[in-house]
């Protein structure tokens, strides 16, 4: 059990690996219950409510508003696009992961010689995506979304690392600072 701080803001600190409902209510406000909230540490859950007016008093019961997240009737939808480097050349082998926060489902693939990848079946929702490829800058997108309409369609170009740089190797090499004779030790 916990109270909402003065901005509406909450959180459970530490919670194991599982499954919960969360119940929240206030005073003038209909209660609302949230079912089958999949926690997955060291992942985040973000959970949201809106509470509508409700009864003034407790006198005036009312029954919750109750949200059930989509369980495995959620669509599966495909999530498909292109890695190229600024160029528009494709990246062959560039390894994609997408997780699902809320449910800890994730998925992965590497691009093809094309620069194309593919993934059957991610079930409709909100992910955080990585790409990444040797010699490229890794991406990470931390908010996407695969519809019910469209699926998800990534698109990227991926930055290299900088090869050059201005400057000279030796400038970022530390100083040599003399250490100081072993002495013997007395009697020898």
């Amino acid at each position: 059990m916990t109270d909402t701080d003065g901005k509406g803001v909450y959180a459970f600190e530490e919670l194991e690996a599982g499954t919960y409902d969360i119940e929240v209510s206030g005073s003038g406000y209909q209660h609302q219950l949230k079912k089958g909230i999949v926690v997955q540490p060291p992942f985040r859950n973000i959970v949201d409510f809106a509470l509508p007016p409700g009864p003034l008093s407790a006198a005036d019961p009312s029954s919750p508003v109750v949200y059930q997240p989509p369980g495995s009737e959620a669509p599966l939808k495909e999530v498909s696009g292109t890695i190229t480097d600024k160029d528009k050349r494709p990246i062959p082998d560039a390894l994609v992961s997408l997780v699902n926060p809320a449910s800890g489902r994730s998925f992965r693939t590497r691009s093809s010689r094309d620069g194309k990848i593919r993934i059957a079946d991610v079930p409709v929702g909100v992910y955080r995506a990585v790409i990444a490829s040797p010699g490229y800058v890794t991406m990470e997108l931390k908010q996407i979304e695969v519809t019910r309409e469209a699926g998800l369609v990534l698109n990227l170009s991926l930055v290299e690392y900088p090869l050059r740089f201005d400057g000279r190797p030796e400038d970022f090499v530390p100083e040599e600072e003399p250490v100081p004779p072993v002495n013997p030790s007395p009697g020898i």
